[in-house]
């Protein structure tokens, strides 16, 4: 099984959409037998699907997507393992063991307990000999909601319902600033890190 993990500075990049590399990974019975580092085209996402299938990656593993190019990928036959976060090498070890749904990978700010659960139900979370439990091609929900509520949640997972209020917040730093009408958090770089943010 081929994985791509997309990657920024050793840990999940914090949006795929403007993330600029891969790890890919062949995975054999549950162990990673190579990986090689491969760079991601700009942000056109037909070029960013071209260069996933040029790769013959068959999930993805990565952090905020947006709803439009999440349903891409899916389209490809890619699954898709979103919102992840934290360390290349534990999060590795975490989908090796089957442990990758732990709150610990959880991007903060894009998605609760059970939207994740509605995510990880239909992502087809691993094949025989990946030691990961369930099966089926990755996706969302029915009508492009990602679980029961997927039809409440925003472009990339933050909740429509909070309207102009609410607060955008870093992914890997936990800075928070109030969400500005009109300027969606993804746009949005952390001051202190330089990370895109993410609605909360």
């Amino acid at each position: 099984m081929r994985t791509a993990v997309s990657i920024w500075n050793g840990r999940i990049a914090p949006v795929f959409d403007v993330s600029r590399k891969l790890l890919v990974l062949e995975i054999e019975r549950a162990e990673v037998v190579t990986r090689k580092e491969e760079p991601l085209p700009g942000p056109d996402p037909g070029d960013r699907i071209a260069r996933l299938s040029a790769l013959k990656v068959e999930e993805l593993i990565c952090g905020a997507i947006s709803r439009p190019l999440h349903e891409m990928v899916l389209a490809h036959g890619i699954r898709v393992i979103p919102f992840v976060k934290g360390d290349l090498g534990e999060v590795i070890q975490a989908w090796l063991k089957g442990e990758l749904e732990n709150e610990a990978f959880l991007m903060p700010g894009c998605c609760g307990r059970g939207r994740r659960r509605g995510f990880m139900a239909g992502a087809g979370m691993g094949r025989e000999g990946t030691g990961i439990k369930g099966k089926g091609r990755g996706g969302m929900g029915r009508g492009g909601g990602a679980g029961r509520r997927g039809q409440n949640r925003g472009f990339t997972g933050g909740p429509l319902a909070a309207g102009p209020s609410g607060f955008c917040v870093c992914p890997q730093c936990g800075h928070r600033e109030e969400h500005q009408r009109g300027v969606p958090c993804v746009g949005r770089q952390c001051p202190r890190c330089g990370t895109a943010m993410t609605r909360e």
